[in-house]
């Protein structure tokens, strides 16, 4: 899949930046997009410039536009509510930048998994996601976003900056940990997945700690990953492992087919 291509409108009164998610188009009926910046300087000469990104949207076919905005852009966020975006979710990327403390556990054998393991480890993350954006997401629900949950671990298999972990136990894949190494000693947890059945167990942190182990030998420093506001478990999973919660990201979603979005 080949990278977005950035766009941009740039005016006195409100500058955006944008493009399209073509990785969401399997799932839904049209285009994804992603808004990466707004700048909202004079909301009452905002119009032209939005109604030009109103139509950039048309002309793509655009069904989603996903704005992800600091959380102290209130105005920005009050606009595009305006607008008929929607708030969805607040975003934290947990940090962890010490993994000195964590020791293998025998009870778990971790190895990379390999395209005989695409189909399970696709049927657990089809099942197992329930905090996701699309699926707090009344107008989009749990049906895309399962599938859509279950196509991105697909992906992983063949993107050559990801790496699929598959963690074992007692005979099964209990987890799966999709991993994006930025730099050198930098791992990003790009999606994690305990299996069905497992949850409520204690084994969840011992996976993610020997996952944690296995990062520390291979000389890694630090840790970040992504998770929900909406995702209560596994805020308090990454805190009990020493994660550090900088300031998240509000996420807003516009959906053509939403009666208080037809303004845009």
């Amino acid at each position: 899949m080949t990278d977005p291509v950035p766009e941009r409108i740039s005016t006195p009164a409100l500058d955006l930046a944008f493009h399209i998610a073509p990785w969401d188009r399997a799932v839904l009926p049209g285009e994804s997009a992603v808004m990466t910046e707004i700048a909202l300087r004079d909301a009452g000469e905002a119009t032209h410039a939005f109604h030009r990104f109103r139509d950039w949207c048309e002309a793509k076919n655009v069904v989603l536009v996903t704005a992800r905005l600091a959380h102290g852009a209130l105005r920005e966020a009050g606009y595009l509510e305006a607008q008929g975006f929607r708030f969805i979710e607040l975003n934290y990327r947990p940090l962890l930048q010490d993994l000195s403390g964590f020791t293998a556990d025998p009870a778990f054998t971790l190895r990379i998994a390999t395209p005989a393991d695409s189909a399970k480890i696709e049927g657990i993350a089809a099942q197992i996601f329930e905090a996701g954006r699309f699926h707090m997401d009344p107008y989009i629900g749990p049906e895309i976003g399962n599938r859509r949950y279950a196509l991105w671990a697909a992906r992983a298999f063949a993107n050559p900056s990801q790496q699929v972990l598959a963690c074992e136990h007692e005979g099964r894949i209990a987890a799966f940990i999709v991993v994006e190494a930025p730099e050198p000693e930098t791992r990003f947890w790009s999606l994690v997945g305990l299996a069905p059945g497992l949850a409520g167990r204690g084994l969840g942190q011992r996976i993610w700690r020997a996952v944690l182990a296995h990062h520390a030998s291979e000389g890694v420093t630090r840790v970040s990953t992504s998770i929900s506001s909406h995702n209560g478990a596994a805020h308090n999973l990454y805190v009990s492992l020493g994660f550090r919660f900088p300031a998240p990201a509000m996420m807003l979603h516009w959906w053509r087919g939403a009666a208080a979005a037809q303004t845009l």
